[in-house]
């Protein structure tokens, strides 16, 4: 299998991302969209159902690196991993995973030099993923980067 391509938006967003940072050897190109890329921004009450209470750790058995046990599932920690195509995606107002979560992971990819693509759905919050837009241009990033063809041009998408 040569060709796996993975999408997904706010939960789906986060494993779409780790799955690209995590397994880069299986999944060659993902579509992340408003992901919760560290749970330490996001509703306290989802990563406690998860990870626990959030707890800060002093010392470490790999030698007293300070952390906490979110930072383990943070995406932005495993961005030097990246070997795919991936395309990021989020709303600028979102109001239940904040910006930040996406730019946390952005700032990450440039540090490691990797190369992304991204679109900022402006005046948009969370539920902007079934916008024809969203979907024309999803799918246009599958068919271009794991088919290699070229899909066709501003095609729309229509409710017949």
């Amino acid at each position: 299998l040569s060709r796996a391509g993975i999408y997904g938006h706010s939960g789906g967003g986060f494993a779409t991302a780790a799955a690209l940072t995590l397994y880069p050897e299986f999944f060659k190109v993902g579509v992340a969209g408003a992901g919760n890329m560290d749970n330490r921004g996001y509703t306290y009450y989802w990563g406690e159902k998860y990870q626990g209470l959030l707890q800060h750790q002093t010392e470490t058995s790999s030698g007293g690196m300070d952390t906490d046990n979110y930072a383990s599932s943070a995406v932005h920690n495993y961005a030097a991993g990246l070997q795919g195509k991936l395309l990021i995606t989020y709303g600028s107002t979102d109001t239940n995973v904040h910006p930040n979560m996406t730019l946390l992971l952005i700032d990450a990819l440039i540090a490691n030099n990797k190369d992304f693509d991204l679109i900022v759905m402006p005046n948009r919050s969370h539920g902007y993923a079934n916008e024809p837009y969203i979907i024309r241009r999803s799918w246009d990033y599958f068919v271009e980067h794991l088919a290699g063809k070229q899909p066709p041009k501003e095609y729309q998408m229509g409710s017949d």
